[in-house]
């Protein structure tokens, strides 16, 4: 039963951020008021790729280590299951997941990775690949099966939505905020809109 409203919205620049082929990056959209040489060169020297990988590490870190938005207390995730399409409404109990985004190879082999030292990550097809089908269809495992959106934004502000579920009163749907800090790279800041609780 759905405890919160719907989940945030995506902001309305996701449309801009798809992916480039076979580096696992999204070009970072950018728009100009006045079009003079000077205005041009500073936003080519601002506008950089920016790496899903980094952008997921970063969200994934946050929602698996923070059990208040993950719903579960006390609990640790040895196994992490990923849908390999990032949907925009990835943050809606109600969102109908049509025309995902690829999530690049490149990539997951980087989340893989960079999350070795957390949990076995493992990107999926499909969610019903690992929902045993029994009363309300439970994780196996014991694991968590985790949707993601693609990362919309500019070159300094991210959101990204995120769905885990475990089981039917086992879920959560909310936004993930991301700053692009100097020195430090992208980092969660905090979440936007409404959390949804099942």
């Amino acid at each position: 039963m759905i405890a919160a409203g719907l989940a945030a919205a995506v902001a309305a620049g996701a449309g801009g951020c798809a992916g480039t082929p076979g580096t696992g990056g999204l070009p970072v959209a950018h728009s100009l008021t006045k079009h003079t040489p000077g205005a041009r060169t500073a936003v080519a020297d601002e506008r950089r790729a920016v790496s899903a990988a980094e952008v997921y590490i970063q969200v994934l870190r946050r929602y698996l280590g923070t059990p208040a938005e993950n719903s579960f207390p006390g609990r640790t995730f040895k196994t992490v299951y990923i849908l390999d399409l990032a949907y925009r409404d990835a943050a809606d109990p109600n969102g109908k997941h049509d025309h995902g985004t690829p999530i690049t190879a490149p990539t997951r082999t980087q989340v893989t990775a960079a999350l070795a030292g957390t949990a076995h990550v493992v990107f999926v097809a499909s969610r019903s690949s690992v929902i045993q089908p029994r009363g309300c269809g439970v994780v196996k495992n014991g694991g968590i099966m985790i949707t993601l959106g693609p990362p919309a934004g500019d070159g300094r502000r991210l959101e990204v939505p995120i769905n885990g579920y475990v089981a039917c009163l086992g879920a959560t749907w909310l936004t993930y905020i991301l700053h692009d800090q100097p020195g430090i790279g992208w980092h969660v800041t905090g979440t936007t809109g409404t959390m949804a609780v099942s």
